[in-house]
């Protein structure tokens, strides 16, 4: 039967009605750090057949009202990765259906992005004393580009500037390396990132859960008030998957999951190449108080 006859058309249409709806409920924009513009995500997540996508910018919500008005046809999930602390380290808190007009939740974001600011310019001005020429109108131009800078803008300029032959060499010979000796982040103590997403109407997930958090830890985040776990994500060759999903049933975390899709460069982190089922979407709706479409 030839590719193009009706039958086959008719067929895939019915196989892909047949496959239960998901969403990919991690992504990110030219607003932080990823290559798509926020209407480009929503397109993208709409033609990969889900049912809803998350836009979650690192610290910022200005990419949500290009991407709401993108979003015929699929659900646009309001959403936030926020920078956070706990317990001495770096953790990263997903906000989902938050108020993007929320004060408290905008204020806080605001500081965490003017640490960022200065610490990108700290990092130019590291890897400058290092003998790399990144003349101040390239930087100029990289941070008027985007509300949220951070590390992977400062690896795009070290390819543009010649040092470096993708974004991966750069973070590995120079970014890293430098940040590793430099001022840490800015970041939200976790219970009060909860509280703030709360605040706002949202719902809660630990964004890729590290592999060295204790049994202990995670029932010490249920207890400040995290709703979720990403269990459903590009974890590379071993997938702590079904651990994640059984920590999540003991604990009474609901699950989330996504693509942590930042653009083309990286195939397996396509939008909707991960994610959650639809009622997995409608449990994390229910976290954050609001039921129905």
């Amino acid at each position: 039967m030839p590719r193009a006859s009706r039958y086959t058309s008719v067929a895939r249409d019915l196989a892909a009605l047949a496959r239960p709806a998901r969403a990919d409920l991690h992504t990110h924009s030219v607003a932080s750090d990823g290559d798509f513009t926020p209407s480009q995500v929503v397109v993208r997540a709409r033609a990969a057949g889900l049912c809803a996508v998350a836009l979650t910018d690192h610290d910022t919500v200005a990419g949500l009202a290009e991407a709401r008005a993108a979003a015929t046809g699929i659900e646009l999930v309001p959403g936030v990765e926020i920078s956070t602390a706990f317990a001495g380290r770096e953790l990263h808190l997903l906000g989902y259906f938050v108020r993007t007009d929320d004060a408290a939740l905008n204020a806080a974001l605001a500081r965490v992005r003017a640490g960022r600011r200065a610490r990108f310019r700290e990092l130019l001005d590291a890897l400058r004393a290092r003998g790399l020429a990144l003349p101040e109108d390239r930087a100029a131009l990289v941070e008027g580009a985007t509300d949220s800078i951070g590390r992977r803008h400062a690896a795009g300029l070290l390819v543009a500037c010649g040092h470096a032959r993708t974004r991966a060499e750069a973070m590995y010979r120079y970014v890293n390396p430098t940040l590793a000796r430099g001022a840490g982040k800015v970041l939200v103590p976790v219970a009060e990132a909860v509280a703030l997403v709360r605040g706002a109407g949202g719902a809660t997930a630990l964004a890729h859960p590290p592999s060295d958090l204790s049994d202990e830890q995670f029932a010490e985040l249920r207890a400040a008030g995290l709703d979720a776990l990403e269990v459903a994500y590009p974890w590379g060759r071993s997938s702590p998957g079904a651990r994640l999903r059984a920590l999540a049933a003991r604990l009474a975390f609901a699950v989330s999951g996504g693509s942590d899709c930042h653009g083309p460069e990286q195939a397996h982190r396509a939008i909707g190449s991960h994610g959650v089922t639809a009622a997995e979407l409608e449990a994390l709706r229910e976290r954050a108080g609001r039921t129905g479409f």
